[in-house]
């Protein structure tokens, strides 16, 4: 696990995660829409469990939320703060640290974004770890909100791009379609990650002790029809945006969509 984490990163290191939803906008037009539903309060204690460089955090904060990020690696703490100045704003708290094993205290928490960890978890008790630590922190009726990249992904990008030219892009699909785990070794494919099907999501959810669990598609069936050429129009993008909500539940469906979103409730204990 280690060296996976590690892996991880190094990967991050690199990569630049700041404007990663500037440059996959229907994605982050899509989470800012299911994670307002659960905004049942106008004052609500969140937690942005893995929330990379604090897009999200910040979204939040000038909604008048108390906001904690929480993240694995360091750079992209450093990059929040910077982000904050930069704004003119600042989150309640920034903790570099992992999301199995977090600082909060129990029952801190309304609402519980976890956006990132659990497609970086390998193994499956490491996952279970990270949801039961994410039921600890929430209050009795609070809600946790998990973004999944679906166990497909590779397979859509991997056409559409053109990578299925690459041999050793092929040996890592077949791994991801067989196992869901995604092993790029030392080629330049997206880092060490775990592709989840829908069902498993859910699985993981209830082992956790979650109730009232959903499933929504995130960009649905967009990567599927070249929707980027959507993007520049506007009614385009609102006819586009109208279709994925009005299908974002169907189950046949959930697995096209490159990400999607459990949502899971902690009962009363």
């Amino acid at each position: 696990m280690e060296k996976q984490l590690s892996e991880i990163e190094s990967f991050y290191g690199r990569y630049n995660e700041d404007d990663r939803m500037a440059r996959n906008s229907i994605e982050f037009i899509r989470c800012k829409e299911i994670i307002s539903r659960y905004l049942t309060r106008e004052k609500m204690e969140i937690a942005d469990i893995g929330g990379a460089t604090g897009v999200f955090s910040y979204w939040l904060q000038k909604q008048g939320h108390t906001v904690h990020l929480l993240d694995y690696t360091q750079r992209h703490i450093e990059q929040a703060k910077e982000n904050g100045k930069k704004m003119g704003a600042t989150l309640a708290s920034y903790t570099c640290g992992d999301a199995r094993q977090t600082p909060y205290m129990d029952e801190q928490f309304d609402l519980i974004l976890e956006m990132g960890p659990l497609y970086h978890l390998q193994d499956s008790e490491d996952r279970l770890k990270c949801l039961r630590e994410a039921k600890r922190l929430l209050k009795n009726g609070g809600v946790v909100l998990c973004e999944a990249i679906s166990r497909y992904a590779n397979l859509f990008d991997g056409f559409q791009k053109g990578f299925v030219r690459d041999a050793r892009f092929v040996e890592i699909l077949n791994e991801n379609l067989r196992t869901g785990k995604h092993i790029p070794g030392d080629t330049p494919y997206f880092t060490t990650a775990f592709f989840h099907t829908p069902d498993l999501m859910a699985d993981e959810l209830a082992q956790a002790g979650f109730a009232e669990i959903s499933l929504v598609a995130v960009e649905g069936f967009a990567n599927a029809v070249h929707a980027d050429a959507f993007l520049g129009d506007e009614n385009r993008t609102s006819l586009l945006l109208q279709y994925i909500r009005s299908t974002e539940s169907i189950r046949d469906l959930l697995g096209v969509s490159d990400h999607f979103m459990a949502i899971g409730t902690k009962g009363n204990a």
